[in-house]
C-alpha cells in the first residue's frame, strides 16, 4: 500500500461524508431511524473520535482528549436532543475538516519505510492499521448514506 493510495482512500470517504453530513441540520442529525441504531450526529462524532489513532500514526496531534472522545466511542449513547454539552453538528463538521487536513498532511510526510513499521495496534504495521481505520471509517460513512435514505434524503456517492 502506497502513501498516495492511502491519501486517495481517505479523500474518497471524506468527499462522501462532507456531502452527506451537509444534508442534515442539527435536529435531523440526531434522529435514530431505528431502535438501537446510530444517528448521523453520532456517526460523525465517532469518525472524528476514531481518527485519534490514524492521526497519531502519521505524527499529527489528535483534536480531542479521552473524555471528549468517550462521548462517541463504541457503546456510548447517542445524544437524543440538542442542549448543553451536546456538540453541534456544525462543530462536528468543522472538527472533521480539521482531522482531514491533519491526516492528509501527516500522510504526505509519511515514508514507505514508516508504513512498514509496527503501529502498536495489535500486531499491525502502520500501513495495516491505517487500512483498518480507513475501512472502519468507510463502513460508518456507508451507514450515513443508509440513514439519509431512510429519512427521505438523497444518499451521496463518489463523484470521482
Amino acid at each position: 500500500m502506497s502513501v498516495k493510495a492511502l491519501i486517495q482512500s481517505f479523500e474518497y470517504t471524506a468527499d462522501i461524508l462532507r456531502r452527506q453530513a451537509a444534508e442534515f441540520d442539527m435536529q435531523e442529525s440526531l434522529i435514530r431511524p431505528y431502535a438501537g441504531g446510530h444517528s448521523v450526529h453520532w456517526l460523525l462524532g465517532h469518525i472524528v473520535s476514531a481518527r485519534y489513532f490514524p492521526l497519531r500514526l502519521v505524527g499529527q496531534e489528535p483534536i480531542w482528549d479521552e473524555e471528549t472522545r468517550a462521548r462517541f466511542r463504541n457503546g456510548s449513547r447517542p445524544a437524543a436532543a440538542a442542549g448543553p454539552g451536546v456538540v453541534h453538528i456544525d462543530e462536528l463538521r468543522r472538527l472533521f475538516e480539521s482531522t482531514q487536513e491533519r491526516l492528509i498532511m501527516g500522510l504526505g510526510a509519511t515514508t514507505s519505510e514508516q508504513l512498514g513499521e509496527p503501529s502498536g495496534y495489535h500486531e499491525n504495521t502502520v500501513a495495516d492499521s491505517l487500512l483498518y481505520f480507513h475501512f472502519h471509517e468507510a463502513y460508518h460513512v456507508g451507514q450515513m448514506t443508509i440513514i439519509a435514505e431512510l429519512l427521505g434524503k438523497q444518499a451521496m456517492y463518489l463523484t470521482a
